[in-house]
């Protein structure tokens, strides 16, 4: 069933740049892990992308959601601590999780969410109320940006040139060709980990060896890259298996954050239990001790608040503050030790 919202958002479309074409007048999308190969009319997995007479033609000019909050809101605690950064999205995404929180916005184009309709704005107007709202980083989050990949590298050259520091907060699930047209105007590559097994990743539409391999490559790039796992009960809370996950991160660097979220019960999993605070705090503790440096847990309310908080690796001085979400307190060197934190840390430029 082709959703009202579909017809809404194809005027709102232009030419992309992320596609090759194939030897049978096909075109292939380089935009996520997917690489879909369209004929003309097709749209991509993602509900968004669409070959229209040998073009491949790609969200623009709107958002479907847009807020000014704590740059923290967006799960990085390694980049301007304490700053607002405005956050905004589109709709669609390359992957069907059952527990997304911004469902309403990911989902729209696959299922009825119930009335939703873009915000037809310009990159131009976008800066400037990220501007006038004090902020010091754009966000583009929400639904999957790499979907979107166009608008936001326009939204994002037109930030960088004005001092803002600009993030992907994404799935992963992309492509080199994707992450290397992105990264002359991206600061920031924040990926959510859904899983280390290729059944976690099938089970919501994706693969788990691209999501890897971005991690890889952004870092190669360098981007700032933080982690997220959200652990959701029944799914990906096997205790050795987060244990695995955290060596798999501290090979590739044990300085990248790795953030581990408790589930709270939404969309699909309405009826699931949330998961327990003491279990993430374990799974914390046996991720240092497979060698990362920065492990938080968050999304537990008030429980081990401590665990928001950023350390020293060498002495365990608390150098950052942090509570819901917020910064309170931060010291980006530590005064015992000398250590610099790593991270975007600094002013805007």
């Amino acid at each position: 069933m082709r959703l009202p919202l579909a017809d809404t958002l194809a005027s709102r479309t232009r030419a992309g740049v992320l596609f090759e074409a194939t030897a049978h007048g096909a075109l292939r999308c380089t935009a996520c892990a997917h690489r879909c190969v369209m004929d003309d009319g097709r749209t991509g997995a993602c509900g968004v992308r669409t070959h229209r007479a040998g073009t491949l033609q790609v969200p623009y000019g709107y958002v479907a959601r847009k807020y000014v909050r704590a740059v923290e809101s967006n799960t990085i605690y390694h980049v301007r601590p304490g700053a607002k950064a405005l956050t905004f999205g589109m709709f669609g995404c390359d992957l069907r999780c059952p527990y997304c929180h911004n469902w309403r916005v990911s989902q729209a184009l696959r299922e009825d969410v119930g009335e939703q309709a873009p915000i037809d704005i310009t990159p131009e107007a976008l800066v400037d109320e990220a501007i006038a709202a004090g902020c010091e980083v754009l966000c583009s989050a929400y639904n999957e940006p790499m979907i979107t990949a166009e608008w936001a590298h326009a939204v994002f050259a037109l930030a960088r040139s004005r001092g803002l520091v600009t993030a992907l907060i994404t799935d992963g699930h992309s492509t080199s060709e994707a992450l290397a047209y992105m990264r002359p105007v991206t600061d920031v590559f924040r990926v959510d980990v859904k899983g280390w097994t290729q059944e976690h990743y099938k089970s919501l539409g994706g693969r788990v060896e691209p999501v890897f391999a971005s991690i890889v490559e952004a870092k190669r790039l360098g981007y700032w890259v933080e982690l997220v796992t959200l652990v959701v009960p029944g799914f990906n809370d096997d205790p050795r298996g987060l244990a695995g996950l955290a060596a798999q991160i501290a090979d590739i660097d044990p300085s990248m954050p790795w953030h581990i979220d408790g589930f709270v019960p939404r969309y699909k999993l309405r009826g699931e239990s949330a998961t327990a605070p003491t279990f993430l705090a374990m799974a914390a503790g046996a991720a240092y001790a497979r060698g990362l440096r920065y492990v938080y847990v968050g999304n537990i309310g008030d429980a081990f608040p401590e665990l928001s908080n950023t350390r020293c690796p060498g002495c365990a001085a608390t150098l950052i503050e942090r509570r819901n979400w917020e910064t309170l307190r931060r010291e980006t060197r530590c005064t015992a030790c000398d250590l610099a934190l790593p991270g975007l840390m600094g002013p805007a430029r």
